[in-house]
């Protein structure tokens, strides 16, 4: 499973909906009645949304960290862009 890209439906998906399915499908294995393919299917996709929040909190971490280095001197602050890895300038 490490080698597989997160799935287009959950890398698309906002970090509380997420973490909102993922307690759905812990509180449904944890309930019971499933069949062995099932359980492996609701894990496989709780691995998949885990990574997805990590991956999302990670992001916001540099983000923050970031903007709390900066001075705010000249009225100019930066963004972060989670994709690039990079500062954006941002005027005001």
């Amino acid at each position: 499973m490490s080698e597989k890209q997160i799935p287009a439906d959950i890398a698309a998906m906002p970090f509380e909906e997420a973490v909102a399915e993922l307690e759905q499908l812990v509180a449904k294995m944890e309930a019971g009645g499933l069949n062995i393919d099932q359980l492996m299917n609701f894990f496989e996709r709780g691995c998949y949304l885990t990574r997805h929040c990590r991956s999302y909190l990670a992001n916001m971490e540099k983000k923050i960290s970031l903007l709390t280095r900066d001075d705010g001197k000249e009225g100019e602050w930066t963004d972060f862009d989670a994709d690039s890895g990079k500062r954006n300038s941002i005027p005001f």
